[in-house]
């Protein structure tokens, strides 16, 4: 897997260099597939993987697609693997949230504080938090 499109080339990077260390260690009898994840600064998430796997378990090596984008649909090559269901791989006693911000209002100071009580509070349980937001001022 690549998380590149080179243009106009034979394959991305990684692939090319698989293809090369394997050629020159005469193991020509190994199928190599290459495919693109990313693509778009997509997350690459459970369901992908899964599309990826059910691409490679197919029983001919005619019909695995190869190559493959993951995580877009891909209209420009067609080359795109369809994702099917959601899946959930969290435990059912993991809770998520989600919480919203403007910025300039305390919104991401106020979230910090608001996970440390949260893993403060109950010393069973592991927090952990990711915050995303840009540069801009709000007021000018």
């Amino acid at each position: 897997l690549d998380r590149t499109r080179e243009g106009g080339s034979q394959g991305e990077p990684l692939y090319l260099d698989v293809c090369t260390s394997l050629m020159q260690g005469n193991r020509r009898d190994v199928f190599i597939a290459g495919g693109r994840y990313g693509l778009g600064s997509k997350d690459f998430t459970p369901r992908m993987v899964a599309a990826i796997i059910q691409n490679m378990l197919r029983k001919n090596e005619a019909d695995i697609q190869s190559p493959f984008t993951v995580g877009i649909n891909d209209d420009v090559t067609k080359l795109s693997l369809p994702l099917g269901r959601p899946l959930n791989i969290l435990d059912e006693s993991v809770t998520q949230c989600v919480f919203w911000g403007f910025g300039s209002d305390g919104t991401v100071g106020a979230n910090k504080e608001a996970v440390k009580l949260i893993g403060n509070y109950h010393e069973d349980m592991s927090v952990q938090a990711y915050f995303e937001y840009d540069a801009k001022k709000s007021s000018g």
